[in-house]
């Protein structure tokens, strides 16, 4: 093969590829433009609707109505919802064991170890018989590097679900 028919094939070879590597960049960006108006458009409706859910928190005066919202929420993920309708629902009802539970178990879901712990501890004083309280009391106190509370709420959960069934 001749020096010149060489160089001809390689040069081809380059400029062949050059359009490759144009094309395959050119289609990453209309991808990824394509993909940040469909995101645009979907989002939009994904607001308004937590907005709505915010607003119905807000509205919303009865605590026991609001726990089965906030389960609605922690069912499909939506957690941070989830927490405000517990904390709403702890305010309107201070003595509702179960709402500082599921409170205090959002509170763990959102990186928040300490206040879990404090919601956890106001639904042991209410009824500190409840198994569930102490299960979650000792995730909050391992996540709060109190290896020792978290030992003792454990072993009052193992006491209680032993002696409950």
């Amino acid at each position: 093969m001749s020096p010149k028919l060489l160089e001809y094939n390689l040069t081809r070879l380059i400029i062949i590829g050059g359009f490759f590597i144009v094309g395959l960049f050119g289609a990453k960006l209309i991808a990824a433009t394509y993909y940040q108006k469909m995101f645009y458009q979907f989002s939009e409706p994904t607001r308004a609707m937590e907005v709505d859910f915010r607003e119905q928190i807000e509205a919303e005066k009865d605590p026991y109505k609001l726990c089965t919202l906030g389960n609605s929420f922690l069912k499909s993920e939506k957690t941070d919802l989830a927490l405000l309708s517990f904390q709403k629902a702890t305010t309107l009802d201070p003595k509702y064991r179960d709402a500082w539970t599921l409170r205090g178990y959002a509170e763990l879901k959102t990186n928040q170890p300490q206040e879990a712990v404090n919601s956890l501890k106001k639904a042991e004083s209410i009824d500190p018989i409840y198994p569930r309280t102490y299960e979650l009391l000792a995730i909050a106190y391992n996540q709060t590097g109190d290896s020792d509370a978290a030992k003792k709420a454990e072993e009052k959960y193992q006491y209680l679900t032993k002696n409950s069934q």
